[in-house]
């Protein structure tokens, strides 16, 4: 069975409106998402050459951050009516596997002529930003 994903109407939408989604990938995830995308960039997948070359360890890949803002999107915040028509995202600092972080969404702009929600984007693990940028929304209206 598929989760309920969340509807919000039009007209309960406003600027400053946030949601979040707090997340972990695992190694297994991290596996997965190579196999599905074709990327097996040791960075990636080899912990031992990811420190070779200065990181902590294996580097989770930014399409799967990307992932978690689409299930925030998609889930959460517009929800269930809505679709992404733009995403503007800048990469700072590296996810590890097995690391909390959290995507954060706030609403900046709203335009009742065309449906779109500006949201405001930022990915973090604890106090360190891994990245930020923007999505252009369009939310589906009867």
């Amino acid at each position: 069975m598929l989760p309920d994903s969340r509807a919000i109407a039009w007209n309960e939408l406003a600027a400053g409106a946030a949601a979040s989604v707090d997340f972990v990938i695992s190694a297994e995830e991290l596996d997965q998402f190579a196999a599905l995308s074709g990327d097996y960039n040791p960075l990636h997948v080899d912990t031992e050459f990811a420190r070779s070359k200065g990181f902590e360890g294996a580097v989770v890949h930014g399409a799967l951050l990307v992932a978690k803002i689409s299930q925030l999107i998609g889930m959460y915040l517009p929800g269930r009516d809505s679709v992404w028509t733009g995403l503007a995202l800048q990469f700072r600092k590296p996810l590890y596997v097995g690391r909390q972080a959290r995507v954060e969404a706030i609403v900046e702009q709203l335009s009742p002529a065309t449906g779109m929600v500006l949201l405001k984007l930022k990915v973090r693990a604890g106090d360190t930003l891994l990245a930020k940028g923007e999505a252009e929304v369009l939310l589906v209206r009867p």
